[in-house]
Parts: structure tokens; sequence; C-alpha cells
């Protein structure tokens, strides 16, 4: 769906006529300022200064070696400071006794690593022992991403903390080899910070996760962002988008006016063979600057841009026009219902074949194409694919052949064919891509993983997350006509054991229900593993879960990490939903949903509520 809410190109016109824009350098004409996309979230004071601790009069071990696995923050930041890396080596160093700072070898990558300090302290002949594990999570290199690891295996290592020289605190005797940062670092002194790249059929953003030095000035912050966008996307998302067009090179250091908060970006000379390119660029930057300006124009060679007032691109994952509370589905005595939210009409769910469902989706758009999980006579379970034919005034449905005992939900992707969208869903282990077209699963199972059973893909419709063998997985969509097949294939670390199911929880962020500690858990985890956060709830306790759904739109005040979107689980056969701090039966049992099959009981009591299981909301 494409939305224009936020995402609106200006002219600013002084009461002159627009240029015609021709070959070579255009002739000065007002600039086009694309303004008030989705702002990520700018920090209340924005220029305060953010530094790194020293191990300076420090006097409890498990606080020294925590600020030491800190103490490389922004040593990859070397695009904007060549001498980045020594100066937090220097940094590191200064945590570290002279024999093991000669000892200690640095290697050649800032590795981040999950770490777990291991019971409390314990005093040695040597000093005092300090044991951390450490999980490998990947590589943190210099456009702010972060390169996976390919066995992000755990580790303890046992640091020896001794009195420094002369007496100012405590200094670490045994570091071990190599540039290491907690994830705790990079929480605490980079901001989480996507950059936007059009997918390769040309229709939707894709956001690629970057996290910028929070000790950076806003101005060089913006400079670091569009250097990222013009070196192009991490090689986790490259198969899936594209890149800025060659011709698109920036001619200076770009230029933000922070009154206004506007940015100003000046090309070299032959953007202007690219110019119809133009003003899809102007809405990548925006979208990729939201947390730094307000506006952005566009010059070249020093000339404000006259490009088309028309700019129908935008980011999928923002809430459509209107829209104030997410429209939330279920089935109630196997029929697709609208919960609440605000309301949709779905013509074809008025079909007779809107029964005996198990499970749902519904695909936005104007043609809202629906996908049903039924359950035969026989007791085994068939995909049936429909919509509303406006000019028969009917709805449509029709059987495929995939058929099976165990079946996930069915959730929807647009594809580079209009007419004929695909479902990806889990069947009995296999995860098949069923298009309107081609009717049966054609197998998608990625190499090398267990039995699939649950699938859940973002709003850009280009990057999707499994849950197999109990273990989460996130990849990348590319398709063969309308059938998607995934590829980059990587691990999600989530720290729960026995995933059952994976949902987008924000642009970057999934969402997943596990085990820990033998009862059900959920927790928040970016895509690249960094950045884990336990969800406290109350009412989880005693629950069994089993299905999650989220919605992860995009509001304009969201803050730098994006606002949570509503999530519901099916836990013991009923829905729930998700609370900052709780979760609660839903409907509440105070006030049950009513029935749709009413008949009163023979005695006259009121008859008993039907309760909605398979929650989803729409693809």
């Amino acid at each position: 769906m494409i939305v224009r809410r936020w995402l609106i190109v200006a002219l600013l016109v002084a009461g002159l006529p627009l240029p015609l824009v021709g070959c070579g350098v255009p002739s000065s004409g007002p600039a086009v300022v694309v303004k008030a996309a989705p702002r990520n979230g700018v920090p209340s004071n924005p220029d305060a200064a953010v530094t790194k601790k020293t191990p300076l009069g420090v006097t409890d071990p498990q606080e020294l070696v925590r600020r030491y696995l800190q103490a490389m923050a922004w040593g990859n930041d070397t695009s904007q400071d060549p001498n980045a890396t020594d100066k937090a080596v220097e940094s590191a160093k200064a945590f570290l006794t002279p024999e093991a700072q000669a000892n200690w070898v640095r290697g050649q990558d800032i590795t981040v690593v999950r770490v777990q300090f291991n019971l409390l302290p314990v005093t040695t002949a040597n000093g005092i022992r300090v044991d951390v594990a450490m999980q490998p999570v990947g590589v943190l290199d210099g456009h702010g991403s972060i390169e996976p690891k390919a066995t992000g295996v755990p580790s303890t290592y046992a640091f020896t903390v001794v009195p420094e020289e002369r007496g100012r605190g405590l200094r670490i005797a045994n570091a071990p080899n190599g540039m290491l940062l907690s994830t705790e670092g990079l929480d605490n002194l980079y901001n989480v910070e996507p950059i936007y790249f059009w997918d390769s059929s040309n229709r939707s953003l894709v956001p690629d996760l970057r996290y910028i030095n929070r000790s950076l000035s806003p101005a060089t912050r913006v400079a670091e962002v569009t250097g990222w966008l013009r070196d192009g996307p991490s090689d986790y998302l490259r198969p899936g988008v594209s890149p800025l067009p060659a011709a698109i090179e920036f001619k200076d250091r770009p230029v933000l006016d922070a009154t206004p908060g506007s940015v100003r970006i000046n090309l070299a000379a032959k953007a202007a063979n690219v110019q119809n390119q133009l003003a899809k660029f102007a809405i990548q930057l925006r979208w990729s600057l939201r947390s730094l300006a307000s506006s952005v124009e566009l010059q070249i060679e020093g000339q404000r841009q006259d490009l088309s007032r028309d700019v129908a691109w935008s980011n999928p994952a923002a809430v459509p026009d209107g829209q104030r509370d997410a429209p939330r589905f279920g089935v109630v005595d196997g029929r697709v219902r609208q919960l609440d939210g605000d309301p949709v009409t779905v013509p074809a769910l008025g079909s007779d074949d809107n029964n005996n469902v198990v499970s749902a989706a519904i695909l936005r758009g104007p043609v809202q194409e629906v996908a049903l999980v039924r359950e035969e006579a026989h007791g085994r379970l068939r995909l049936w694919l429909g919509s509303y034919n406006q000019g028969a005034k009917a709805a449509e449905y029709v059987a495929t052949d995939l058929e099976g005992d165990v079946m996930s939900r069915p959730v929807g992707v647009l594809t580079a064919v209009p007419s004929d969208p695909a479902f990806l869903l889990a069947a009995d282990g296999r995860l098949c891509a069923v298009s309107a077209a081609i009717r049966q699963c054609v197998d998608r199972t990625p190499p090398g993983i267990g039995a699939v059973t649950n699938v859940s893909v973002a709003r850009d419709g280009r990057r999707v997350a499994l849950v197999a063998d109990g273990r989460v997985y996130i990849g990348m969509l590319t398709f063969e006509g309308s059938i998607p097949s995934v590829s980059q294939l990587v691990e999600v670390q989530t720290t729960l054991s026995d995933a059952v199911g994976v949902a987008w929880s924000r642009e970057e962020w999934l969402v997943v229900a596990g085990r820990s500690a033998g009862q059900s858990a959920l927790v928040e985890v970016t895509v690249d593993s960094a950045l884990v956060e336990q969800m406290q709830l109350r009412g989880l306790t005693g629950l069994t879960v089993t299905r999650i759904v989220a919605d992860p739109s995009v509001r304009p005040d969201a803050p730098l990490r994006g606002e949570r979107g509503p999530i519901m689980i099916e836990a013991n056969g009923r829905v729930y939903r998700v609370f900052s701090g709780s979760v609660d039966e839903y409907p509440p049992e105070a006030s049950p949903a009513p029935s749709t099959s009413a008949s009163a009981s023979p005695s006259g009591a009121p008859a008993k509520q039907s309760l909605p299981s398979a929650p989803f909301f729409l693809d």
C-alpha cells in the first residue's frame, strides 16, 4: 500500500514560473523540500556531550570490567576520524596493567559480544577473578553495521583484576586478545539509526539497521548517514535492494541548518543525468535522516532542483492515513472476524467459504486477497485463496493443492506481479510459497535448517523471519516471477529456548515467543541479534504461548528505536493482548464478545460466549 501521509514534495516558488529541466545542470529554480516523514525521535538535547567512562577511581572489579568492555566504542568510526580505531585502542589499554598492555593483541575487527557476569568476584592469590560469559554477536564495521558471526558460541573468560600501581583504583592484568565491545556499550554509546534503500523492484523502502556514534554532533551525523547511503546497503540486504545510482555523487559535505532542522545536499553535475530518479532519492534521504532533520533540500552544483509534485513512493511500514488503532482479526466459531481496531470492510469474508477456518491472513490493499487455512472433512488442513470480485459482486475462493496435517498462519507478500500476490506458510515442516496463479506449494525451505513451524514477513515485503526447530532465523526474499525465495539466512540469538513464534514488532526488531526458566517468555531483539529486551509481563506466568503476531507500523512521534507495535498472542487456546507490562485475555472475561451463532440455552441462561483464536493483523 502506498502511503503519502508524511512524505510530501513541496515546491518553494517565489512567484516565478517553474523552469523546464533539460540536459546538463539545470538552471536555478525552486528547491525541492521533502518534509515531515515520521520522526524517529530526536533527543531532548541532541548536542549534549556523550562520553565514555574511564578506569579512574573504580573500586568495584566487575564495574571495571564492564567499563573495559565499552571502551572500544566509536573505534569503527573511521570515516569521520581516520584515527578512531587507534584512539579507542588507547582508551581500552588504559584499563590494563603495563604488562597486560604489552601482551594484548588488538586484532583487526571490533567484535560485539553479549556479556553476562557469573556470580560474585573471587579473591585469588593473583588478584580478584571476575568470570564473564561472552557470546560473540558479530563484527561492527565502519558503516555502522554488525556483520553476524558464523558461530556465536559463548565462552567464559576469567579476568584478573589487581590494584593500580599508584593506588588510584584497579586495573586488568590479563585482557583477552581482540577488540571487544559489549552489547551494553553498543546500547549506551550508539543510537539505532536505520537508513533506507529501495527494494530491487523500486516499489518500497527497506530499512538497513545501523548504529551511529552518539558523541558526534548532529551535522557530523548527517554526513555519516549520507556517506553510508552512498556506500550502499549492508551485505545482508544487498540481494533484495538497490544501491544509489552511480551518477548520484555528493559534491561536498551536507549542510545542516539546525534552527529549522533542514539539510541541504549538493550533488555533482552528473546527477542531472538521472533527473528522473532524484525525487525518489529525496524521499530515501528524508526517511534516513528523519531523526536529524525535518526537511531535505536537493541541489546540483549549488543550484536548487525543481522536481515533480507527484512522488508516489513511500514506506510501507508507515501508519496508513487516518488509522488510530490497527485492525485486529481472529477466528470465532470457525469464521474470520474483525475483533477490534479501526473498522475495516472485507467483503470476501461474507462468503460461505469463510467457515471451518483454523487460521487466516488478509493482504491489505484494494483487492484484499484472503488466505484461509481450513479443516477438511477428513481432518486434514488445506489452504484456500480468495478475494472479492467487484464486477460479479461476489467473493471467489479456490482450493489450493496445499494440504497437510500441520500448518502455520499464512502471511501475504506483494510480489513484482501486482495481480499475483503470494502467501508464505509452514506446512508439515516445509516453507511453502503459494501464489494465486500457482495454487500449490513451491517448497522454499532453506537448506541446513530443521522443520519450519512459523513465518513472518516484514512490512517492506523483502525481509522474512522463520522459526525452525525452535530457532529463529532472518533472511531476504527474492522473487522468480511471483514466487518468493529465501536467501541470506542468518540465525538470530534470542536468549530464549524452544521458540514457537516470531513477528516483526518494529521495523528493525522481532518479538519472539519461547521458553525461559521453564516458562513461556517474550523478548524483543534487533534483527542483527545485538540488542535484546526481555518483556516482563504480568499474567504470562502459567500460560503456554503457541502463536504471536504484531503490527510494526511507524508513527510520526516514534522514539529513536521506533515504537513497538501492537502485539497479540495465542496461549492455552485463547487470545491475549500484550501491553507494556502485562498480557490480558482478549476479550476480557468480564465482557466477552457476542456470539456469532446465537441460540439461547433451554434454561433461559445466557448462551455461552465464543472466544477468538488464531489472532492476526493485516499483512
